[in-house]
């Protein structure tokens, strides 16, 4: 990328924000769209294409992002050092992970209350917890020395996805008749596929020039690496699962929202780490491992009770509000507790 690119004038910051979000409110629109039509062509429930083809497909800034940071650590020479640039790499998985569930849930819950699809709870949510939890123990220096998620671990967690893809496609079929109808457009196979790959491609450019702007912004803000990794990209990366969630909300898919985050959050463990790990060693930082993971599993604790919910089953507006709160008091500690190294200069 050249110059101008790379390191653009804050101004010119500002404007990639703007033109990245408008790429992926209109590519999170293409996505559903597509995604539900081929959910009633393929005899799968709207839940289960939430949890596998859409949460991919939001889930690529994340890929590109922590590869990204990976590669540039280690042209760097800090391939190794975890408070570097590739503490971007794997906090900005943890954010996401975080946001996924206070942020986009609890905001998509205040628009409209959200049903929790069955497959959620019987698939989706364990195998996240059981992702989350992967990523702690990869994470810890059991024998001392760094700690670092490795090439093992990478294809472990790589394995897993192959495994969740199946068993939620294999286990998600039903008869066609008993899905809900499309938009009535009239869409073939090839058509929506068309609108599922043009979807992809405008979150995954959105999401970067987004985050070009983002960060931009937060070195002038001297924020460090870490601390970039866990809000600005977290919530640059998480905005496709936002816009996702919400379009499918206002267009009468609500199976989608609450399959959606916990999608992307297995996606974000199993496809991200694993495949970055799988190309190049991760290191943690301190701090992540003893503070941003225990928020992570403290919201993926959490969130059990509300999916419950007793008969009602779903996620109400009170419980949205309460999501967000707390993930905004996640933020506002990360941003006033000062854990990491002194940030590069700008």
């Amino acid at each position: 990328m050249p110059e101008w690119y790379n390191h653009p004038h804050l101004l010119v910051a500002v404007v990639f924000i703007i033109v990245g979000f408008a790429a992926l409110i209109k590519g999170a629109d293409l996505l559903v769209a597509g995604a539900v039509t081929i959910a009633k062509r393929w005899g799968l429930p709207p839940a289960v294409i939430g949890a596998t083809i859409v949460a991919f497909g939001t889930s690529l800034p994340e890929l590109v992002v922590t590869l990204g940071s990976g590669l540039k650590a280690i042209q760097a020479g800090q391939g190794g050092n975890p408070n570097g640039p590739a503490a971007i790499a794997i906090g900005n998985v943890v954010g996401s992970n975080i946001f996924n569930i206070g942020a986009i849930l609890g905001i998509t819950a205040m628009v409209r209350a959200v049903p929790v699809p069955k497959s959620s709870l019987r698939l989706d949510y364990p195998l996240m917890m059981v992702s989350l939890a992967a990523l702690v123990v990869f994470s810890v220096p059991w024998g001392g020395g760094p700690a670092i998620i490795g090439r093992l671990e990478g294809l472990v967690l790589v394995l897993g996805l192959v495994a969740f893809t199946f068993f939620a496609i294999r286990g998600g079929k039903v008869d066609p008749a008993d899905l809900p109808a499309d938009d009535g457009l009239g869409r073939g196979v090839l058509g929506s596929t068309a609108l599922i790959l043009g979807g992809i491609v405008l979150l995954a450019v959105g999401g970067e020039v987004s985050l070009t702007g983002a960060i931009t912004v937060a070195r002038a803000l001297h924020m460090s690496d870490r601390v970039i990794g866990v809000t600005v990209m977290a919530i640059g990366t998480s905005l496709p699962e936002l816009a996702t969630s919400i379009q499918a909300v206002r267009k009468g898919h609500t199976e989608i929202a609450v399959s959606n985050v916990i999608g992307s959050n297995i996606f974000n463990v199993l496809c991200i780490v694993g495949l970055t790990a799988l190309v190049l060693p991760l290191p943690v930082a301190d701090s992540t491992l003893h503070w941003d993971y225990w928020w992570m599993m403290g919201f993926g604790v959490v969130l059990l009770p509300i999916l419950v919910n007793g008969c009602v089953r779903q996620v109400t507006r009170i419980e949205g509000v309460l999501l967000a709160i707390a993930v905004v008091t996640y933020v506002v500690l990360v941003l006033t507790l000062n854990m990491d190294p002194e940030p590069p200069p700008v």
